[in-house]
């Protein structure tokens, strides 16, 4: 079972397999995992253990760089080995003084939709992707200042301030 504490009470009970990671209402709180059989009643007062509190909050920390890295992909597999092969077949095209079709067709396959040439295909290609490794080393450095910041935290409350003085673009 998953309890969600605020204020150093129980606010709410949740099954394991729910995700509250992405719960607007639950920013300021901390979820822990409790042993099933555990008698827990809202509005009961929760003693958090500070390596808990800090489990919690890094957990929540890891979510939102995740949520903020997917609000920008498209999301699958598939799509991002799409993207993988795009990228490589764009630097190298880029180096080929002769580049052709057959040695490029994902970029190829682009003419006319993202740019008018194979080179400019290439070039926007490579644009977004470094677009998006600008942002997701953003979102990387915040991710671990947080958690450089509540690792360092002395207790409970300066664990959720770590958590609320993180900034995710």
């Amino acid at each position: 079972m998953k309890i969600v504490l605020r204020d150093g009470a129980v606010a709410a009970t949740h099954h394991d397999s729910q995700d509250l990671s992405a719960i607007p209402e639950y920013r300021d709180c901390l979820i822990l995992t409790v042993p099933d059989g555990t008698p827990v009643e809202i509005g009961q007062p929760w003693d958090v253990d500070l390596d808990a509190a800090k489990a919690s909050v890094n957990n929540a920390i890891d979510a939102e760089a995740e949520r903020r890295r997917n609000a920008v992909l498209t999301p699958g597999a598939g799509q991002m080995a799409a993207y993988q092969a795009k990228e490589a077949q764009a630097r190298a095209l880029l180096a080929d003084n002769t580049p052709t079709e057959g040695e490029y067709p994902d970029i190829y396959n682009e003419i006319g939709l993202t740019a008018d040439s194979a080179g400019e295909v290439a070039m926007a290609v490579l644009a977004a992707a470094e677009r998006w490794r600008a942002y997701g080393r953003q979102v990387e450095r915040a991710r671990l200042a947080g958690k450089k910041a509540v690792a360092a935290a002395g207790d409970v409350a300066a664990v959720m301030a770590a958590r609320h003085a993180m900034t995710l673009p």
